[in-house]
Formats: structure tokens, C-alpha cells, sequence
């Protein structure tokens, strides 16, 4: 079984469809159980989770278009552009976290079962494509 780009990207925009569809379902459980600071700062969690899912998906869609070999891939996009906006992303993530955490009297675990959405949907598409391809 072979995994391209197109599938990278279909399992990357799965994660990101899960994370959202969590986040939406997790608000008023955690709302409910913790408060709405807590709500939030899930949510600051999530928002964090899906960002990195698509800051991710375009960093490794730059570098596999530099290492495909079959030359149907077009002109590759520039690395630079692409890592100076993974790393402000970060910085804005590391800024955000620091403000939330700050201001908001919340749960931390709110916030880092948000942050934890992004690790969760990755994991379980990569059950599903190992189950694809043991099958």
C-alpha cells in the first residue's frame, strides 16, 4: 500500500475534523464539571491542538514536495516562509498559553486535555491506516 501526499493530507484534515468536533462536544461537559473558565481555557487547549494540526500539515506538505522525485509536484514552495510561520505560530501559542493561564482562574487539566485533542486524533488516524494496511 502506498501513502502519498494526498493522503497525508486527507488524514491530516481528519484529525483537524476531529479535534473541532471534540472540542464542540467537550465544552459544556467540561462547562458542566469545572466552570467556564475552565470551558475556556479547554477551548484556548483546542485551539492550540487545531492550529498545530494545521501548521503541521503545511510544513510536512513543503518538505514532501522537496523530496518527491517524480517532478510532478510543480515548483516547491520556499522551506523559509513556511518555518517562519511554524515558529510564530509557537510563539503566539507560547504567548496565548502564558495569557490564559494567567488571567483565567481555570483547570489546568482543561487546558492541557485541550492541547492533548491534537495527539489523540493523530493517534487514532494512525490506528486506522495501521488497520488499513494489516488488512
Amino acid at each position: 500500500m502506498e501513502f502519498g501526499d494526498q493522503d497525508l493530507r486527507l488524514v491530516m484534515n481528519r484529525a483537524l475534523r476531529s479535534v473541532l468536533i471534540a472540542i464542540v462536544v467537550g465544552i459544556p461537559i467540561i462547562w458542566f464539571a469545572w466552570g467556564w473558565r475552565s470551558a475556556l481555557l479547554y477551548v484556548v487547549g483546542g485551539a492550540i491542538a487545531a492550529t498545530g494540526i494545521l501548521e503541521w500539515r503545511q510544513l510536512m506538505a513543503a518538505v514532501l514536495v522537496r523530496l518527491d522525485t517524480g517532478g510532478t509536484a510543480g515548483t516547491p514552495r520556499p522551506l523559509g516562509p513556511v518555518l517562519f510561520w511554524f515558529f510564530v505560530r509557537l510563539a503566539a501559542a507560547a504567548v496565548v498559553l502564558y495569557v490564559s493561564l494567567r488571567s483565567l482562574d481555570g483547570k489546568v487539566s482543561a487546558l492541557l486535555l485541550g492541547i492533548a485533542l491534537a495527539l489523540i486524533a493523530l493517534f487514532v488516524e494512525a490506528i486506522r491506516l495501521f488497520r488499513g494496511w494489516s488488512a
